[in-house]
């Protein structure tokens, strides 16, 4: 699979270049960023491991960087960008993965 846009359903795993892997639940609107333990440390994002608001893909194309619209529910702001670095694979999950 070489691309998603913000129209998909179902669950999909995206792995970037830094190694992060976001999950996109598309049924829920919902998205988790998890990395790697050592560059949490370095540069976590807010809410990382967490499930957040995913208000809309704008961009999900292998070697381009993930560009995501979400809402983190901080007072006064609407929402914000998550953006990665560049999407090295996209894969879907099986519903029955046994991930929430």
């Amino acid at each position: 699979m070489d691309a998603l846009t913000d129209e998909a359903t179902g669950r999909y795993l995206v792995t970037t270049e830094s190694g992060s892997r976001y999950t996109l639940d598309f049924n829920r609107r919902l998205f988790r960023r998890t990395t790697n333990p050592a560059l949490v440390a370095r540069r976590g994002l807010r809410r990382d491991g967490e499930y957040i608001d995913l208000v809309e893909v704008i961009q999900c194309r292998l070697g381009k960087p993930l560009l995501l619209l979400i809402n983190l529910w901080v007072p006064g702001v609407w929402f914000t960008t998550r953006e990665s670095t560049p999407v090295v694979r996209i894969e879907p999950v099986p519903e029955d993965s046994g991930t929430p």
